[in-house]
């Protein structure tokens, strides 16, 4: 995850925070809120449930796309094959 994101604040769904992604990991996010100095960072639990923290009175929340399936073509560079079964259409 990098680049910029939106932190959902559930008190004002109507107004999404836009931050940078300066660094994750499986239980906090540290981000930056851009063209200023200010930074936080969001927590959370465990590998299911979204970030949370909290900036100036208002909370907010992100939830981490879900993990996205491997590529036959990365599986093969990973050493993990899987060959598919060659079919042939036969003429009546």
């Amino acid at each position: 995850m990098k680049g910029r994101i939106h932190l959902l604040d559930p008190d004002r769904p109507d107004e999404a925070l836009e931050v940078d992604v300066i660094a994750h990991d499986e239980a906090v996010l540290s981000v930056g809120v851009p063209n200023t100095y200010v930074s936080f960072d969001l927590t959370r639990y465990d590998a299911s449930a979204p970030y949370r923290g909290v900036l100036g009175g208002r909370s907010f929340l992100f939830t981490p796309p879900a993990p996205r399936r491997r590529s036959p073509a990365r599986e093969a560079s990973t050493g993990v094959v899987a060959v598919a079964k060659k079919r042939t259409l036969q003429k009546i």
